[in-house]
């Protein structure tokens, strides 16, 4: 599966190089909580066992590779047992995400930090279930309130990037053989353009496109 594939969302794209930037920047044999993360059979192509961390897989189903087997409201871990808690796409999937980043908090160590990814405007997919959307100002204030400090957000993508991606999931999904692969390619130069387009200040400056993402990137750190 390259950039070039149908089944390679944009929105996957923007997570793989996000966590790739933040992975870089951990300190060698951090402890790492992969929450609600596969171990096998990955969506992407990041994959945080390649850099020099020790992680540990914790998801409510047992047949993704899990280490530990658990309940995103209740982690069987000891308080500050963490330096890095990652969590990816996972808490569009709670019906309430305020306790599930409690517990992150709670199982970070001082200075721990949290690295999260949630989707916006993207489709509902249920993993069971697929319970909401929340803009970065909720992520903000949340994580403020519950005492996280150096919070930031990037927007991943913008209007181009939501309609490129809208496109590329759409004929993945509808299209087969003997289409899909002239297909593929057009819509690959269709969004290398529309990346080069969202790679200008003109664009990332304007109120109405920039009010458009796929999703949300997120870094906050625990005192």
């Amino acid at each position: 599966m390259g950039t070039t594939s149908l089944s390679y969302s944009v929105r996957r794209q923007y997570i793989d190089t996000f966590m790739a930037q933040q992975a870089v920047l951990l300190p060698t044999n951090a402890q790492v909580l992969d929450l609600g993360g596969h171990k096998h059979r990955k969506r992407g192509y990041f994959t945080i066992e390649d850099y020099p961390v020790r992680v540990t897989y914790a998801n409510l189903l047992s047949n993704k590779g899990t280490d530990v087997q658990a309940d995103a409201f209740h982690l069987p871990f000891a308080t500050g047992s963490f330096d890095v808690v990652i969590c990816a796409e996972l808490l569009e999937h709670v019906p309430d995400p305020l306790p599930v980043l409690r517990e992150i908090f709670r199982v970070l160590a001082p200075h721990g930090r949290a690295i999260l990814t949630v989707p916006f405007l993207y489709r509902i997919h249920a993993d069971p279930f697929d319970f909401a959307r929340y803009t970065d100002y909720y992520w903000q204030t949340t994580l403020a309130t519950l005492g996280f400090v150096a919070i930031q957000t990037e927007r991943q993508g913008l209007f181009f990037a939501v309609l490129v991606n809208f496109v590329k999931q759409y004929f993945d999904l509808m299209w087969r053989r003997p289409f899909r692969w002239p297909m593929q390619w057009l819509i690959y130069a269709i969004q290398q353009w529309a990346m080069g387009q969202e790679a200008k200040a003109s664009v990332a400056g304007d109120a109405f496109l920039a009010s458009f993402t796929t999703g949300f990137g997120i870094v906050a750190t625990k005192l």
